[in-house]
């Protein structure tokens, strides 16, 4: 007997995600209500692309894979003649208040790496993604999802180090 795999479903799978992708575009696009819209398209093209058969392997992967094409149109739609793989803004990991310098220098350093870099650090700490599923939403190898991840974080672990020898 051949097991068919059903159709996720979308209304669940919304009211699991829809908070996370908010948040996922509100740091790329700033403002809630264009956060919102934006997590609306995704889960059309979700909708979209299983009525037209396809059944991914990771579902929230898979979504983020989406939310990350629908971030970068909506980017190339504001300004048609930018290149946009270095210039998406992504806030910075642990936005917010701190009383820690270290932290808010970590902000800083994370601010500087490269878009896909930080992008990782996002899927994997405010997205809590897997190895797997990033790599399914970036559409790259695993390997690379962490050789990049492990990169990323030696670098800002190096460079603080540099700028505060004594505080680590």
């Amino acid at each position: 007997m051949i097991a068919i795999k059903q159709p996720p479903n979308l209304e669940q799978l919304f009211r699991e995600t829809s908070a996370d992708l908010a948040r996922y575009f509100s740091r790329r696009h700033g403002g809630r209500e264009s956060a919102d819209d934006l997590v609306q398209e995704t889960f059309l093209k979700m909708a979209q692309s299983i009525e037209s058969g396809k059944r991914p392997e990771h579902l929230r992967a898979y979504l983020f894979g989406i939310a990350r094409h629908v971030s970068q149109a909506a980017w190339r739609q504001k300004s048609k003649d930018s290149v946009l793989e270095d210039s998406v803004p992504i806030q910075s990991i642990a936005a917010g208040d701190s009383s820690d310098p270290r932290v808010d220098a970590a902000c800083e350093m994370i601010d500087l790496l490269p878009a896909l870099q930080r992008e990782i650090l996002d899927l994997r700490f405010n997205q809590n993604l897997s190895y797997a599923e990033m790599a399914e939403a970036l559409d790259i190898p695993v390997g690379t999802v962490r050789s990049r991840l492990h990169n990323a974080i030696s670098l800002i672990r190096n460079r603080l180090a540099e700028d505060n020898p004594d505080t680590l």
